[in-house]
């Protein structure tokens, strides 16, 4: 047999309720403004990805004639180990012609992770050297290296000078990771 509340036992099951419900209130209130929050930065992102977007629509000409040429001039290769050996014998007799020392025998590296995310866009042989010479001499053979038409680009280049250096000539000691870009499988 169910008791009959008290005047007591029903204002604190009223106020228990009221709590419950405020808190409801609150946590959905919560809930709405992250949610509120969220939508607003994916609009605010979505708009400045609409105006690049038209910025690039805008530039079409331009970055069509860009296709154009990358398709025309682009190297292809069928074996990115045939197209890294290359890469490595062209520069260690380009490094000879300059006259430069290398200080440990020149590195072939595994495809990156970037060459991996941008595999639709272009295949990647790259090499590690060390080469040490005259700064000046180093310096120019860096100016030669990276050519738009080329498709050579430095990835990572550390000079520094060589602080056991006996000649009059600053000397200079260079790292550097060198890759060329290749058409992909898929073609551009």
């Amino acid at each position: 047999m169910a008791l009959a509340l008290t005047q007591r036992e029903k204002k604190l099951l009223g106020a228990c309720i009221s709590a419950l419900m405020l808190m409801a209130t609150f946590i959905m209130l919560k809930m709405f403004l992250d949610r509120r929050t969220a939508a607003l930065a994916k609009v605010t992102a979505l708009e400045a990805e609409k105006q690049e977007n038209e910025g690039y629509l805008a530039d079409r000409e331009f970055w069509d004639k860009r296709a154009g040429w990358l398709r025309d001039n682009m190297p292809v290769t069928e074996s990115l180990g045939t197209a890294q050996a290359q890469l490595l014998e062209e520069i260690q007799n380009v490094v000879l012609d300059y006259e430069l020392a290398f200080q440990k025998q020149p590195v072939l590296l595994p495809e990156s992770n970037d060459a991996k995310q941008n595999a639709a866009v272009y295949r990647e042989a790259a090499i590690e050297v060390r080469i040490r010479g005259d700064q000046t001499t180093v310096l120019s053979w860096l100016a030669s290296l990276q050519s738009p038409e080329k498709f050579q680009a430095i990835k990572q280049l550390e000079l520094e000078l060589d602080p056991r250096a006996k000649e009059k000539t600053p000397q200079v000691l260079c790292n550097l990771v060198l890759a060329r870009w290749f058409k992909p499988e898929t073609g551009l």
